[in-house]
This record gives structure tokens, sequence and C-alpha cells, in this order.
């Protein structure tokens, strides 16, 4: 298969005027600083913990996924656990393999074990900047992440199939619920995340009812042949288990619930880029600002090529 190339911006980033917050380690963090350090998740999720002034990060390194992404208020909007299917272990960002569940933290655990894990390592660290880089054993999946005080970035340098996506499976505000939390769309649509909908998107806002924050996701590419955007909450019928509506379900390039009669991505174009980023309200008009601000910063970003990944010994 030929190797393809996938470039990823997630940025995370709130209009917020603070000089500092509490970095979690007893130390305060600075407005400009970018902390990387080591925990276990559950007992066995190795994972990089990289603070910013707006967010913590939680990556799996064996996965190369987002377990956990807080706000400065420390609310978890991805809530990634072990088992439970949507109560846990289908949360995470990006989840851009299907049906391999490359980039999705849980990858290399429980139901998704595998003999192909990625490796991931810090290979650079700078007052403001972290880099943090994973690839499979066999070498053919492999992304960086870039760590600022305002954002993060990922460049997919390879996935091992033909199609992808770019999936947010999480909990709005740390826990979602569907009849009050809710999601704003490019045109100024807003619905309750009980409510599934199919549209193409250049970017989307979830807001949930216990935060004033909001979390802004963002296509920066024309739409492809075919593409459809979509969201559900998860499961979107009750469940022999008890589940029902435990988690969103969004992603450029995903086709809704209705349509996913065979359940392959829509997405082939490469490079391409997407935007995350938490806002201090969840209201149209700061989604919309923030969102073009984006846009722009990528469009005059785009001609840059992403550097070369070291092969790992």
């Amino acid at each position: 298969m030929v190797p393809r190339v996938l470039v990823v911006t997630v940025a995370l980033a709130l209009l917020s005027a603070g000089t500092g917050r509490a970095s979690g380690d007893g130390r305060s963090l600075a407005a400009g600083e970018v902390r990387v350090s080591e925990t276990t998740l559950h007992g066995d999720m190795d994972c990089f913990r990289i603070k910013t002034p707006s967010a913590t990060y939680l990556y799996g390194k064996r996965g190369a996924g987002f377990a956990s992404m807080l706000d400065k208020d420390g609310r978890d909007w991805g809530s990634y656990r072990p088992g439970g299917k949507a109560w846990g272990e289908y949360r995470g960002l990006p989840k851009c393999g299907q049906p391999t569940k490359f980039f999705h933290c849980g990858y290399g655990y429980g139901q998704y074990a595998t003999d192909n894990p990625f490796a991931s390592r810090v290979s650079a660290r700078e007052e403001g900047h972290v880099r943090v880089e994973s690839e499979t054993r066999d070498g053919k999946s492999a992304c960086t992440w870039d760590f600022y005080p305002d954002r993060a970035t990922l460049t997919l340098l390879r996935i091992d199939q033909p199609t992808f996506w770019f999936l947010y499976e999480g909990t709005p505000g740390g826990q979602l619920d569907a009849a009050k939390d809710f999601v704003l769309r490019s045109d100024g649509t807003k619905t309750t995340l009980d409510q599934p909908w199919s549209q193409v998107v250049p970017w989307v806002c979830f807001g949930a009812a216990e935060s004033p924050v909001g979390l802004v996701c963002v296509n920066h590419q024309s739409p492809e042949p075919g593409e459809t955007d979509s969201y559900v909450s998860w499961p979107f019928a009750k469940e022999a288990d008890g589940s029902f509506q435990e988690m969103t379900v969004f992603g450029f390039g995903r086709k809704g619930y209705k349509e996913l009669i065979q359940h392959t991505p829509d997405l082939k174009q490469l490079p391409a880029r997407y935007t995350i980023a938490f806002v201090e309200r969840a209201d149209f008009a700061t989604a919309r600002s923030l969102c073009d601000r984006f846009r722009m910063a990528e469009a005059n970003n785009a001609s840059q090529p992403p550097g070369p990944l070291r092969r790992y010994p």
C-alpha cells in the first residue's frame, strides 16, 4: 500500500487574559510555557501529560491519541476509560483509522490489542514548544504532535489504510447530557446533542450545560466528492447493557448513522488539516470569529510541507 500523508492541526486556545494557571505538579505555569511529563492511566496506559496555559492533554503513547483533553477548569472533554464501550473505550480523538483503530488512545489495549503498537517519544522540548513523535512498529503509520501554549498541531505522516476520517468521540463539559448540551454549526444552526444530523460543515462548536466553554472543530479542506460530515449521540438507541447517549460521535468524513451502511471513512485527499480549540464562550459569534482566525492562519501555512519523521532504532 502506498504510504499516505495527513497533516492535521489541532489547536486548543482560550480567549482568556489569565497570566498563569496551576500546572498540576505544584508549580505555577507561565502564560507562554508548555510542560511535558509522564504518567500512567488505568494501571497500564503510559501517557505523556502535556500542560499548557489553556489545556492539559493526556496522550496515549501506544495508541497515539488523546485519552483526555481538559479545559481550564479541569473538565475532561474526552473521558476515555478501558472497557464499557460508549461509557469509556470508544472515546477519544482523532481516531483517524477504520477498521484498524490507528491514532486512538485505546489502540493496543482490550478489544484493540495488537502486535503493531505505536512507539512515542518527546523529540523537542523548549519553553513554549514540545514535540511528540509516534510511529507503529512496522513504520506504516506515523505522526508528530507539536504542542504550543495555545494549540497542538498534528502531522499525520502515514496511515496504513486507504481512507480516513477525523472524529471527536467524547463528553462535552465532562459528561454528556444530550438533552441540554448542544452543537453550533457554521450556518448558525444550534441543536441539542440528542438530535442527529448529516451535513457538510467547515466547523462546529460543542457546548455543555455545566460550562460556558466551547470546543470547536474546524475542517480546513474543501469538501471531497461523496463526503458527509455528521453527528449522533452514541448509542443512539438504548442497548442491552442500559447504555444510551453516553458520548458524542462527530466526524468529518463520517456518514450519519442512517447512511453508514458500511463503516467506511469518506476522506482520501492528503495532506489535510483540522483544528480544534476551546473557546471562552460557546456562542455563535465567538466560535465563528475563532474559526475564521484559524482558517486564515492555516491557509497561510498550507504551503509549508510537513517535516520528516525519524525512524526509531
